[in-house]
């Protein structure tokens, strides 16, 4: 039983840890937090920090991980061609996994870490997608169409996660995998 307990207050522990640490980073740069900071933010002792990380940055390191590890598993469950055709089942997996703990996503996407991490982010959906053949990856005209929606895609979660739109994920990621689809092709501008 006291394992039982012991995993439960670890997993406590490295949550507490991790969202003082996305608060923090919302204050201040990341390189001028300490773990000092972190361990009052989280009201924890520093042997309880050391027993989970070796420093600020393998917190963050573990938060980014942990995303792009979740995105490459879902990207497995499909092909290229999938996504193409329909990206609908692959942006319902990915809206599901942040609804697990919107705020702290919400907090991570609007730090000054969050642009190396996005471009990573991009750069891990434009390969799956270019995956499909050797065509694929030599059609100039599809590597810019993919290119041109996947950053798209990126920054419209990174405003819903800013709060710039009054939406529900689930209407953003609908109205996400239509655009994907069908591009502009449903307007008509005068």
């Amino acid at each position: 039983m006291a394992s039982k307990t012991e995993y439960k207050s670890a997993i406590r522990s490295r949550k507490m840890i991790r969202y003082a640490l996305a608060a923090l980073i919302l204050e201040k740069e990341i390189e001028k937090i300490t773990v000092k900071n972190i361990v009052e933010r989280a009201e924890i002792s520093r042997g309880t920090f050391y027993a989970h990380y070796a420093d600020i940055f393998a917190v963050f390191e573990e938060i980014e991980n942990e995303i792009m590890d979740n995105i490459v598993a879902f990207l497995q469950d499909f092909t290229s061609v999938d996504i193409i055709q329909n990206p609908m089942p692959l942006l319902v997996k990915v809206t599901h996994f942040f609804e697990q703990d919107i705020e702290f996503y919400r907090t991570i996407t609007n730090t000054q870490c969050a642009p190396t991490f996005i471009t990573k982010l991009q750069d891990v959906l434009i390969a799956k997608i270019l995956s499909c053949d050797e065509t694929c990856q030599s059609n100039d005209e599809l590597i810019y169409h993919v290119h041109f929606l996947v950053g798209g895609l990126v920054s419209l979660y990174q405003d819903w996660f800013a709060g710039k739109f009054d939406c529900s994920l689930e209407t953003l990621t609908t109205t996400v995998a239509r655009t994907m689809t069908k591009g502009f092709q449903p307007y008509t501008l005068i």
